[in-house]
């Protein structure tokens, strides 16, 4: 069996490793030109749906890899500030020494890509755009460059502006929340994190200002230096050092920006900076300060769409993965755990059809039933989540619910 993947993103990434640990041929096909040719994010929260995922489809040595250089596990605990750093609301866990089954860590999404594309070697092919396809005993997998690619299978794992999802689900919709958001990250060393409060550690951290406006900050400490874990579990590897950091994203309806949505986007890093702290004059003089001293090259600006729940189709030799098909609001990590969950459930019924002799379209009708149903949840619980965290309107309407 061979499979074409469209996107080289965590989610496509994490497939191809499964595909692959399971003696399945896989190709990834990626538009951007190097794996680091754009700024992808920052920290992601990864679950325990998120970690069985990543234990199933990496090699050991790998997943080891991945949890040495991710923050320690830990229990959610659910803070909430005001802009002054006032505790306005507080969700407890249950006492006790932290649950595997259920506690979370977090990771550098680079770092985590990079671990991904590990061993993958000339299996990924970079500068390499897909934009559409034909089916029959086999797909065809036509490329931008003019080249065409035979699978048995092919899986859009190519974000929210998938090709794959426009030609498969045209009818398949997507909602703008009306949210923007701006995004920057300041270093951690032993000079600020003497004076960065002790309340921003431990899990994602948001402060809920009027306007509204939304400050969600987290933190990202290794429990190992990088470079000594790659040298511990997986030398000679391609992963380049991270030092800790402090992320923060100020999110708020487009409107309080007061800012032409062309205009926003075509802001310079500097400018977006400066955006910013403009917005948040009155706000408690250390969380100023986090900001003032952020990366300035490093700010970047999102708009949060979501894809519309609810659609279903009858299964083919092509199907979908991630934001492709069920892309989330950028609440608690559920995105990234999501397609990570994708990623394991397909390569398991793909190997479970190899060995089994079924077709592998059976197989495919029986991860996309399953993936429907946790992958819309998903993006209703975000959508839900972003209604309470940003304080925006109602993003479902009742029958989506």
């Amino acid at each position: 069996m061979h499979v074409v993947i469209a996107g080289a993103g965590v989610g496509g990434l994490c497939l191809a490793q499964g595909l692959r640990k399971n003696g399945i041929e896989a190709t990834v096909l990626e538009r951007d030109p190097t794996a680091h040719a754009r700024f992808q994010g920052l920290r992601l929260r990864i679950d325990a749906h998120g970690r069985a995922a990543l234990a199933a489809c990496l090699p050991d040595n790998l997943y080891e890899l991945a949890m040495a250089t991710a923050n320690p596990l830990y229990m959610s605990r659910g803070i909430g500030l005001d802009e002054q750093l006032r505790e306005i609301f507080s969700v407890e866990h249950p006492g006790g020494p932290v649950d595997p089954a259920r506690a979370s860590t977090v990771v550098n999404r680079k770092t985590l890509r990079q671990i991904l594309l590990t061993g993958l070697g000339d299996h990924v092919h970079f500068g390499t755009a897909v934009i559409g396809y034909e089916t029959g005993d086999r797909v065809r997998v036509h490329t931008a460059d003019g080249t065409t690619w035979v699978a048995d299978v092919l899986v859009g794992a190519d974000g929210i502006g998938s090709a794959v999802r426009g030609q498969l689900l045209p009818e398949a919709g997507l909602l703008d929340t009306g949210l923007r958001a701006i995004y920057g990250q300041m270093n951690l060393d032993l000079d600020n994190l003497s004076w960065v409060p002790p309340v921003l550690f431990g899990g994602s951290r948001p402060v809920l200002a009027p306007g509204p406006k939304t400050l969600a900050c987290g933190i990202f400490q290794p429990q190992t230096e990088i470079g000594e874990a790659v040298r511990r579990f997986a030398p000679g590897s391609a992963i380049d050092p991270v030092r800790s950091y402090l992320k923060w994203t100020l999110v708020a309806p487009r409107e309080v920006f007061g800012i032409d949505e062309s205009a926003f986007f075509a802001l310079t890093p500097a400018q977006l900076h400066a955006l910013a702290l403009e917005h948040t004059t009155d706000w408690s003089p250390l969380l100023r300060r986090i900001m003032a001293e952020s990366l300035v090259a490093e700010v970047f600006p999102l708009s949060i769409r979501v894809t519309e729940p609810g659609v279903h189709w009858s299964p083919s030799r092509v199907t979908l993965l991630g934001d492709a098909i069920h892309a989330t609001a950028p609440v608690g990590g559920i995105g990234a755990n999501t397609a990570l969950r994708d990623a394991a459930g397909l390569s398991e019924h793909l190997a479970l059809a190899l060995v089994d002799g079924v077709d592998p379209v059976v197989a495919i009708g029986r991860y996309e039933a399953e993936m429907r149903d946790y992958g819309y949840a998903a993006v209703r619980n975000s959508l839900h989540g972003s209604e309470q965290l940003f304080r925006t309107g109602p993003l479902v309407e009742g029958g989506a619910r």
